[in-house]
């Protein structure tokens, strides 16, 4: 997971965090959980968000699916 790099999308599209967690059906709480790491997306909480920031394929591929040892290969 590339928290970094959904943090940087959720910046750019300049959408509250509280939006985006209403959208997504939960609380701000939780989602700053787990935009911090300290709780874990669920795959339909994945797709809710890369629908809500406008994510490509490509980029969400990148944030919830790259693993730490793919970060490190260029």
């Amino acid at each position: 997971m590339n928290l970094k790099l959904l943090n940087e999308k959720i910046e750019n599209i300049n959408i509250p965090i509280s939006t985006i967690a209403e959208k997504m059906g939960v609380s701000r709480q939780t989602l700053q959980q787990k935009l911090v790491g300290k709780r874990r997306f669920k795959s339909s909480e994945a797709d809710n968000i890369s629908d809500i920031l406008r994510l490509t394929n490509h980029e969400k591929s990148k944030i919830f699916f790259q693993s730490e040892a793919d970060k490190n290969v260029k």
